[in-house]
């Protein structure tokens, strides 16, 4: 199956700018795994700019939702801009088909891929403080119990 993606990945600092420009479908999963690649322990936020990705289907949201859990669950911030017409739409329709109309938005779906920088970072923030605090009961545990 051919893809009609390209992926650019240009890093400053800490912080890895992520451009996807074509369709991001079935075929085309591959291309997230390049910036899975560009995460190393020194990245703090990943900038995906969306605004040259013309279209995007149920196979590449779920691509990209896999980052966004991904990157989370590292504490590096991913935020999602400037959406084009089509994606946006279906990023709309996955949160009304899958939302209950009783449900706060910060329940939907598609809730990772539309947070704004601030929320990225402080959700960043507070995973990697619970990481760092695991890491060290761990290490706490290994030393042994006082005598």
């Amino acid at each position: 199956m051919r893809s009609d993606l390209d992926i650019h990945i240009r890093r400053y600092g800490a912080t890895v700018v992520v451009t996807p420009v074509g369709e991001l479908d079935a075929a085309s999963g591959w291309a997230l795994a390049a910036v899975h690649t560009a995460l190393d322990h020194d990245v703090a936020a990943v900038a995906c700019d969306m605004r040259r990705l013309s279209f995007l289907d149920v196979v590449g949201l779920h691509h990209l939702l896999g980052l966004a859990r991904y990157t989370g669950s590292q504490g590096v911030a991913l935020f999602a801009y400037n959406w084009q017409r089509q994606p946006q739409q279906l990023l709309d329709f996955t949160d009304e088909l899958l939302l209950d109309s009783a449900q706060d938005s910060r329940a939907a779906p598609t809730r990772l891929l539309r947070r704004t920088l601030r929320e990225a970072t402080e959700a960043a923030r507070a995973t990697g403080a619970a990481r760092a605090g695991t890491a060290g009961r761990r290490r706490q545990h290994a030393r042994g119990r006082p005598r």
